[in-house]
C-alpha cells in the first residue's frame, strides 16, 4: 500500500518538475495562487458591504479606524467590516507606555497615532475609512488622526470598482489598466 503511494508521488513529481536540457523554465507550476486575504480589497473589486439605512454604525468600508479613550489610556485599532480587529495600538502596551509621561494626554494620543500608522504600513494597509470629522472631535482624537495621516495612511478608502454596465452612461476608469 505504502509502496504504491510512494510510486504515485514519485511519478507526479517526475512528471511535474522534470525538464529537458533544451527547455527553459518549465520546472515551475503554471498557476499562481495568491493567498492574501486583502488582495481583492486592494484591487477594489471585493464586495463592500453597504449595511442598512437604519443601522447605528454604517458599514460602507473594508477597514475603519476606531479610537478608544478612557480616563487612564488612549487606544486605536483598525477594524475589518467583519468585526475583527486587524491592527491595534494602545498606551496599555509596555512598548508604548515606557516612553510616555502620562498615558492619557495629547502626547500619548500622538504617539498611538504614529505607532498605528507604522503598523498599518508594515501590514500593507494604505487606506482606511474614518467616521471622525476633524473639526468636531476632541483635540486628542484629531491629533491621533493627524499623526495617522502624517504616517502615510489615507483616511478615506477608494470606492469599489464596479464593472461597466452597457445600459449605464457612466463609464468609470478601470483601476487595473495603465493609461500613458
Amino acid at each position: 500500500m505504502w509502496e504504491a503511494r510512494i510510486r504515485h508521488i514519485s511519478f507526479i513529481s517526475q512528471r511535474t518538475y522534470s525538464s529537458n536540457i533544451g527547455e527553459v523554465n518549465n520546472s515551475f507550476l503554471p498557476f499562481i495562487y495568491n493567498r492574501n486575504p486583502r488582495n481583492l480589497e486592494r484591487l477594489r473589486i471585493a464586495p463592500k458591504p453597504m449595511g442598512y439605512a437604519l443601522d447605528d454604525k454604517p458599514m460602507n468600508y473594508w477597514h475603519r479606524v476606531v479610537v478608544v479613550q478612557s480616563n487612564k489610556h488612549v487606544g486605536a485599532y483598525i477594524e475589518h467590516f467583519s468585526g475583527k480587529t486587524v491592527i491595534s495600538a494602545s498606551t496599555k502596551e509596555w512598548a508604548i507606555k515606557q516612553f510616555l509621561r502620562s498615558t492619557s494626554d495629547t502626547q500619548a494620543a500622538a504617539t498611538v497615532g504614529k505607532v498605528l500608522a507604522q503598523r498599518c504600513l508594515e501590514c500593507g494597509l494604505l487606506e482606511v475609512h474614518s467616521n471622525y470629522d476633524m473639526n468636531l472631535v476632541s483635540p486628542k482624537v484629531s491629533l491621533l488622526l493627524k499623526n495617522i495621516e502624517e504616517g502615510g495612511i489615507s483616511l478615506s478608502e477608494p470606492e469599489q470598482f464596479l464593472p461597466h454596465r452597457h445600459w449605464s452612461r457612466e463609464a468609470k476608469e478601470n483601476p487595473t489598466q495603465i493609461y500613458e
